[in-house]
């Protein structure tokens, strides 16, 4: 079968059921976070229209490539926050540099303020 009517059999179901990608995504979301995954093989295959063991194929896969999906995502949020630590401190680091740099000013200027007046 080639790649663009398994493309639009598997998006079929999802138009068909009514689902945004928004519910889609949560739908999947929320399996991810089920403990205990029990599936009736033959009911699956029989909504897919295909054997209990091809339905259960084609389930492992999806699953596996859905797991992979979800670490990229966590690694991809943990990336994204380790960036705006470094951000903030770099921040933080400008406005202590600009802090010393007023003080030492202030310093130079009471120096030759001092040194004028003796």
């Amino acid at each position: 079968m080639s790649h663009s009517k398994q493309q639009g059999k598997t998006s079929d179901p999802v138009k068909s059921v009514g689902l945004t990608p928004s519910q889609t995504e949560r739908l999947v979301m929320g399996y991810l976070c089920m403990e205990k995954n029990k599936v009736n093989w033959k009911k699956l295959g029989e909504l897919c229209n295909v054997k209990p063991s091809s339905a259960r194929t084609v389930f492992t896969e999806a699953r596996r490539c859905l797991e992979k999906w979800e670490e990229q995502r966590i690694a991809a949020v943990a990336i994204k926050e380790a960036e705006e630590v470094e951000e903030v401190e770099e921040v933080e680091e400008a406005e202590e540099d600009e802090e010393d740099d007023k003080d030492s000013d202030e310093a130079v200027e009471a120096a030759r303020g001092h040194d004028t007046e003796g």
